[in-house]
């Protein structure tokens, strides 16, 4: 690990669990560990008293919420880093999971359709797909043949400004292969370990509507999956080749397209185009911005 005033350490890395708790760091503790590389207990949380006893340098932790790193006694915050990808801003509330995926739906699909067929499809009730149409008037009309986006450009810009994205967890990963080479293998350890995969990001760009060079991959699983033994190191996020990220919108695995519908994809299963825009427009790589626009005129039947 490199910290931001440029120190570096070797750690051994723990299973990530819930809560850092004292049984929890009791059992990650290895007979092995040894001034030089010392266990990282990672966790979502940790409890006070884990924190504390970490800050007085008995063992080092790493925790998502907040974001923080305790090596050896000394704290370092999230905060203390420079940003290195570009964010959303900050959405407050409930996150709107279903009027947003209403939104993709109506972008995804061209033709209108009835309530009940999108309620199955997005793996909710007509109720909630009623309220949702409802709270998008003047984006979205119903004819008699169901729920349709007259403009589809003007759909996608209110999705863009109103959407939290994906969200969750993201683990950097760097290989020295290309990186389409990169997410195949992904993809193929987590057929391995029965975990559901999807290609977004350049890789997916790339297939959908060619445009850059593949950079960075990037691949939602629904679960954690560790590389380490294939051929990939952990990085930081802004130096990493390949991300994968556990999503907190359940509505990613309902609106991606079958691997047979997906025209270049190699067998990827990739994420549906809206998602992969919206990623693209946050990498901030360069030359996302251009892709993401080619991917766009999918979306809104542009040339």
């Amino acid at each position: 690990m490199r910290t931001p005033d440029r120190t570096s350490f070797e750690v051994t890395p723990s299973v990530p669990t819930e809560s850092l708790n004292a049984r929890q760091i009791r059992i990650d503790a290895s007979p092995q560990t040894s001034a030089d590389r010392r266990v990282l207990h990672v966790g979502r949380s940790a409890t006070p008293g884990v924190v504390e006893r970490a800050e007085a340098g008995e063992f080092d932790i790493l925790t998502a919420e907040p974001t923080r790193l305790i090596h050896a006694g000394r704290t370092y915050e999230a905060a203390s880093a420079p940003s290195l990808r570009r964010r959303p801003r900050e959405k407050t509330g409930r996150p709107a999971w279903v009027r947003w995926a209403l939104q993709r739906y109506l972008l995804l699909t061209p033709s209108p359709n009835r309530q009940p067929v999108i309620a199955e499809a997005l793996g909710t009730t007509q109720q909630s797909v009623s309220r949702a149409a409802q709270a998008l008037q003047g984006l979205v009309t119903d004819e008699g043949k169901g729920l349709l986006a007259p403009d589809r450009a003007r759909l996608l810009e209110h999705w863009r400004s109103e959407y939290a994205g994906p969200g969750g967890q993201e683990f950097g990963w760097y290989g020295l292969d290309p990186v389409t080479e990169q997410v195949g293998q992904v993809v193929n350890i987590a057929a391995l370990l029965e975990v559901h995969a999807l290609v977004s990001g350049d890789v997916a760009a790339d297939r959908l509507a060619p445009w850059k060079l593949p950079m960075r991959g990037r691949v939602y699983v629904a679960g954690p999956i560790d590389l380490s033994d294939d051929g990939f190191v952990p990085a930081p996020l802004g130096e990493a080749t390949l991300i994968t990220c556990v999503p907190r919108d359940p509505t990613l695995w309902r609106l991606a397209p079958h691997v047979e519908e997906a025209e270049g994809s190699d067998g990827f299963p990739i994420a549906d185009a809206a998602i992969v825009h919206w990623d693209l427009l946050m990498s901030g790589d360069q030359d996302s911005g251009e892709a993401a626009q080619q991917v766009s005129r999918l979306l809104t039947g542009g040339r």
